[in-house]
C-alpha cells in the first residue's frame, strides 16, 4: 500500500508540475504582444474598427496589439491563418460575414471549418443594409418604386457576388415578385454612386456607403433590412413595416480565437471587448456611422454565429446564389 501511495503521489506531483506553467501563463496573460488578423485592407471598415477596439483594449489590458491585414478570396486568405495559430490567446481574428458565413455558405472553397476551427469571443459591430433608389425615379416609398418597376426588368447594384447586397437584391425581388438583374461592383459604395447617377435602378447598401448621397438627395432610402429603424434613418421604414416581413439581413463582425484557447483567456477577452464597446467613444462612433450594437454574452454570440451560418447557407440555396469559382 505504501508503494502504491508513493506512486500515486509521484503521478499527482507530475501532473501538477505539468499544469503549473499553463496555469501561470493564463494568470500572467497577456505577457507578450497579441496579433490581430484583420479581414480586409488597411483603411477598410474592418481595419478601422479593429484599430478603434485595440486603441481601447491596449491600455485596458496593458497589452500591445499588432494588426495584420490580409485580403483576397473574400477574406478567406485572412481567415485560414487563425486555425494554424497556437490556441494560447495571442492570435485573434476580426471579421466575419464574408469569409466565415457568406463565402463558404455559397459554395466557396476554403481551407478551414467556420464552426470547428473558430471560437467566437465577442460581437464587434452589426449593421443592416438599406434598399435605395435614385431620386430621378420619382419614387418616394417602396410601394411607389415597385409600381414603377411593373413587369419590366430593372437592375440592382451589389458589392460583389454573394455579398450581403447581392442577397438583399435577390431576396427583395423574389418577395416583391419583380425582375431585378443584379450588377456586381467591387464595393457597395460604387454601386450606390451609379444608382445616384441613374446608371442602375436600385442598390442595397450600408449607411456609411449611402449617407453622403442620401443627404444630398441623390438617393432615396426605401426600406431597411432590419428588425427596427436605424437611428440615423428614423423616417425610413423596415421591410416588415413596408409590407415584407422576414426580410432581415444582419451583417456583423466579430472577434475569434482558435478552438482550444483556454476558457479563462476567452472570458478575459470577452469581458474587455464588451467593456470597450460600452465606452462613449466607440458607442458614439458606431451610432454616427448608422450601425447598431447588441450586448451578447460569449455563449449568446457563439449561438448567434452558428445560427447565421446555417441561415445564410439555406438562403444561398433558396435564392440560388453561388460563388463564381
Amino acid at each position: 500500500m505504501n508503494r502504491r501511495h508513493t506512486l500515486l503521489s509521484l503521478a499527482m506531483a507530475g501532473t501538477l508540475a505539468t499544469l503549473a506553467p499553463a496555469v501561470q501563463a493564463q494568470a500572467d496573460y497577456p505577457s507578450k504582444p497579441i496579433k490581430l488578423i484583420v479581414d480586409g485592407p488597411a483603411g477598410g471598415i474592418n481595419d478601422i474598427w479593429a484599430r478603434r477596439y485595440t486603441n481601447v483594449l491596449g491600455p485596458a489590458m496593458k497589452a500591445t496589439f499588432v494588426i495584420e491585414n490580409r485580403t483576397g478570396a473574400s477574406g478567406s486568405l485572412a481567415a485560414e491563418v487563425l486555425p494554424q495559430a497556437p490556441p494560447d490567446g495571442y492570435t485573434m481574428f476580426y471579421g466575419g460575414m464574408n469569409p466565415l458565413v457568406l463565402y463558404p455558405g455559397a459554395g466557396g472553397k476554403v481551407r478551414y471549418d467556420p464552426v470547428k476551427d473558430f471560437l467566437p469571443v465577442a460581437l464587434g459591430t452589426m449593421g443592416f443594409p438599406t434598399l435605395v433608389a435614385g431620386s430621378t425615379t420619382g419614387a418616394k416609398t417602396l410601394t411607389e418604386a415597385i409600381a414603377k418597376v411593373g413587369s419590366a426588368e430593372r437592375t440592382c447594384g451589389t458589392g460583389g457576388n454573394a455579398s450581403v447586397g447581392h442577397f438583399a437584391c435577390v431576396h427583395f425581388a423574389r418577395a416583391a415578385k419583380i425582375k431585378l438583374l443584379t450588377v456586381p461592383y467591387k464595393a457597395g459604395a460604387l454601386a450606390a454612386t451609379d444608382v445616384a447617377a441613374g446608371q442602375i435602378d436600385f442598390s442595397a447598401g450600408f449607411y456609411s456607403e449611402i449617407e453622403a448621397l442620401t443627404s444630398a438627395s441623390k438617393l432615396v432610402p426605401l426600406a431597411v433590412y432590419g428588425p427596427q429603424r436605424l437611428p440615423r434613418f428614423p423616417n425610413v421604414p423596415t421591410m416588415a413595416e413596408a409590407g415584407f416581413p422576414g426580410l432581415e439581413l444582419p451583417s456583423f463582425s466579430g472577434f475569434f480565437v482558435p478552438v482550444g484557447t483556454p476558457a479563462p483567456i476567452v472570458a478575459r477577452l470577452h469581458t474587455e471587448l464588451l467593456a470597450a464597446m460600452k465606452t462613449p467613444e466607440l458607442t458614439n462612433i458606431l451610432a454616427n456611422a448608422g450601425g447598431v450594437y447588441q450586448v451578447m454574452t460569449q455563449e449568446a454570440f457563439a449561438t448567434f454565429y452558428r445560427q447565421e451560418i446555417a441561415k445564410w447557407k439555406k438562403l444561398s440555396a433558396d435564392l440560388n446564389i453561388r460563388v463564381e469559382q
